[in-house]
């Protein structure tokens, strides 16, 4: 048997028709309604299609040098991290500084003669008048990396105790200080949200130009800041708890021309500072970094050593560590050599004139 079904359409809607399936009673299949024609799409342009090769070809660059520059941030850190293991540390007496403070109270930070790897400053213990008090105790190496810089510091045996590295993530400009044998806290020292009025300090050079948090693991304990603006040459820096206006412990930039052209800087840790004192020092290191950068920048100190060896040794004392100075002192020495050179042309003038005048008289007679 055969079902046939008509549907009428509502009073006012189109006129539709839909065909259904017939089916037969007896078990047969349904008959398959007849496919509809389709319009087939039209071919991309050659314009969309050498878009969307280039689209991919850039992407998979970009993904390749990612991929790249991550692989080289990574190799970096382990070559500069390499020595900074806790096995490495086990029943270590920590010379210079203690197991605590890993450096001393009170050091003086010298910068050293750069390398083509990066840089260092050594770091000496010191008075409280900032006299140095004997040898090194230990060094701090900036390695360098595509992504960020990784500063490590080395005791009078090479042994790394701690590592600082930057946090390229975060708001502002932020750093990591960690201990090398596992313990302790882990201290991060960032901008954080003074970020945006450190930027207005330092546009109208402010005294306090920039304000750091430092915490100790989650806890917020110290607050460091950078007393010296643009244009100003005294560069420190103090830290203070939270709660109070007292610094316990500071940092200042002693000599400009240490040895002639290098940055001497001189840190100062209370004993009742909440922190150990290889915290207050790697902050000042990383400001130490900075401020040598931009200066080898400027070229200017690099002056002083080409004027000594333009001068003869017995000039050498006439020469002090101000590039100012020295400049007065050499336009005064070639305002005497141009007397002198105008004083020999005027001694073989006459001399000249003497022979022509005793030859004439000669004639004469």
């Amino acid at each position: 048997l055969k079902l046939r079904l008509n549907i009428r359409p509502l009073p006012g809607a189109p006129r539709r028709t839909k065909q259904c399936h017939v089916h037969d009673t007896a078990g047969a299949m349904p008959r398959e309604r007849p496919e509809t024609p389709y319009t087939e799409m039209e071919p991309e342009s050659k314009g969309k299609r050498c878009c969307k090769a280039t689209g991919k070809v850039c992407g998979g660059a970009c993904c390749v040098y990612l991929l790249v520059v991550v692989l080289m941030q990574a190799a970096l850190y382990k070559w500069a991290t390499l020595h900074c293991s806790a096995g490495a540390l086990i029943d270590y007496e920590y010379p210079g500084g203690g197991a605590k403070d890993l450096v001393p109270s009170n050091s003086l930070v010298t910068e050293q003669d750069p390398r083509w790897w990066g840089s260092s400053f050594i770091a000496s213990p010191a008075n409280k008048d900032g006299l140095p008090e004997g040898a090194s105790a230990g060094v701090y190496y900036r390695t360098w990396g595509p992504l960020f810089w990784t500063v490590t510091y080395q005791d009078i045996t090479s042994k790394e105790t701690f590592v600082i590295r930057d946090r390229p993530l975060a708001l502002g400009g932020s750093h990591k200080i960690m201990r090398c044998d596992g313990t302790g806290s882990v201290y991060v020292v960032t901008e954080g949200s003074h970020y945006f009025m450190n930027i207005i300090r330092e546009l109208f050079g402010m005294y306090s130009s920039r304000v750091y948090n430092i915490w100790e693991d989650s806890t917020l304990v110290a607050i460091s800041s950078k007393l010296g603006g643009s244009g100003q040459s005294h560069k420190q820096m103090i830290f203070r708890a939270p709660d109070s206006d007292v610094p316990f412990a500071s940092s200042f930039l002693k000599d400009r021309y240490y040895h002639g052209h290098f940055d001497e800087w001189f840190v100062q840790v209370n004993e009742d500072s909440p922190l150990p004192n290889f915290v207050p020092n790697s902050v000042t290191v990383l400001m130490a970094f900075a401020t040598a950068a931009m200066k080898n920048q400027t070229a200017a100190p690099g002056q002083m050593l080409e004027l000594l060896e333009e001068l003869p040794p017995a000039q050498h004392r006439e020469v002090v560590a101000v590039p100012e100075v020295a400049a007065v002192v050499l336009d005064a020495q070639s305002v005497v050599a141009e007397k002198d050179e105008a004083v020999v042309e005027a001694r073989s003038t006459s001399a000249t004139v003497e022979m022509i005048g005793m030859s004439a008289f000669a004639r004469l007679l």
